[in-house]
């Protein structure tokens, strides 16, 4: 679930954690509330307008594209013209890769574990679950890091096997963006969507 845009993303702004005690307003049970809705809707084989709604509450893209290019006093310099372009195909992405993983895990359920606190109000909730993979059960930790974006809860990054997906997304989409522009982004982008829909 790494690679290439694959899935995984987090901060580097995590310090000295302690655990929170978890309340109706935490990040963990933020979380568990948004992400169940989403495992009920995909297990209820809901429309993709419906299951797109409720993740998009979820996940803060924003973050995750500015994040890509390299922060807020990069973003417009590297992405140019294309700025809006960019950020529609990468949420996509991005949609579509958490999707697929419920999908593989939506038989097994979510163990919640923990939230840490870390600076600046962010917050990461590690949760373990099962998948099939090459036809064998594995337990996967899967660490969200979040975030409140006007009063709400939403994941900035997902820490799959300890690989960030913001990490990696930056460092391999600043390695395009340096050899073949933002173009060459946004084709890569495009062609990667290509792929998963022609695999469904």
């Amino acid at each position: 679930m790494t690679g290439l845009f694959g899935l995984g993303f987090v901060g580097a702004l995590l310090a000295a954690p302690s655990v929170a005690q978890a309340t109706e307003t935490s990040a963990i049970d933020a979380f568990q509330a948004k992400h169940e809705v989403v495992v009920k809707l995909v297990k209820d084989k809901a429309t993709d307008a419906q299951l797109q709604a409720k993740v998009d509450e979820l996940l803060d893209y924003d973050y995750l594209s500015t994040s890509a290019l390299g922060g807020p006093e990069r973003f417009a310099a590297v992405c140019e013209t294309r700025c809006d372009e960019f950020s529609e195909l990468l949420t996509r992405l991005i949609r579509e890769n958490y999707l697929r993983m419920i999908r593989k895990a939506e038989k097994h359920p979510v163990e919640y574990v923990e939230e840490v606190a870390g600076k600046n109000g962010v917050f990461k909730v590690t949760t373990r679950v099962k998948i099939e993979k090459n036809g064998r059960e594995q337990t996967v930790t899967v660490e969200y890091v979040m975030h409140k974006v006007d009063g709400k809860w939403q994941v900035r990054d997902i820490i799959t096997e300890g690989v960030s997906l913001a990490k990696t997304y930056r460092y391999e989409i600043n390695k395009i963006a340096k050899d073949q522009g933002i173009g060459g982004v946004i084709t890569k982008l495009q062609a990667k969507l290509d792929a998963l829909a022609a695999e469904d």
